[in-house]
C-alpha cells in the first residue's frame, strides 16, 4: 500500500546553510534508497514536505522526521493511503520554493486529487502551500 504525509514544520536558527546543504546531498540518496518521492521545500525559515511511499517506510520515516532536532513546530497536514505516485520522477536538487512549471503542476496535481477524495478542506492546505511559493516570479 502506497501512503503519503504532508506536514510544515519551523527550522532551527541555529541550523547553518552548510548543515542545510548537507542535509539535502543525505536526503536525496536516503531518500532514493527508501523509494519515497515528493517534495522539500525550505522558505522563511520553514519546511513543508510531501512524501510518498510504502506505508511502513513512510511511517517509520516520518517517526524519524518528527525527533529530528533541526526543527520543531511539527504539524500533520495530511496522511492517507494513495493509489499512485504524483511525484515519482521528481529529482530534489536544492532547497528551494517550487518554481518551475512540471513540478508546479505536480503540486497542482497532488491538490487537485485530495479535493476529488474529499480528504480535507483542500483551500486549507492550499493557503498554507501559498505561503511558500510565489506565482507572479
Amino acid at each position: 500500500m502506497i501512503k503519503t504525509i504532508c506536514y510544515i514544520s519551523n527550522k532551527n536558527e541555529d541550523l547553518s546553510n552548510d548543515e542545510l546543504d548537507d542535509l539535502l546531498k543525505y536526503l536525496v540518496k536516503k531518500n532514493d534508497e527508501m523509494h519515497i518521492s515528493g517534495i522539500l521545500m525550505l522558505k522563511n525559515n520553514h519546511f513543508f514536505q510531501i512524501m510518498e511511499g510504502e506505508a511502513d517506510t513512510v511511517n517509520n520515516l516520518y517517526d524519524v522526521i518528527k525527533k529530528d532536532l533541526r526543527h520543531h513546530g511539527l504539524i500533520k497536514l495530511l496522511e492517507t493511503s494513495i493509489t499512485d505516485r504524483i511525484f515519482e520522477d521528481y529529482q530534489t536538487n536544492h532547497f528551494s520554493v517550487l518554481t518551475d512549471y512540471s513540478s508546479l503542476k505536480k503540486l497542482k496535481i497532488y491538490f487537485d486529487w485530495i479535493k476529488e477524495a474529499n480528504i480535507i478542506a483542500i483551500d486549507e492546505l492550499i493557503a498554507l502551500t501559498n505561503n511558500f511559493i510565489k506565482y507572479n516570479k
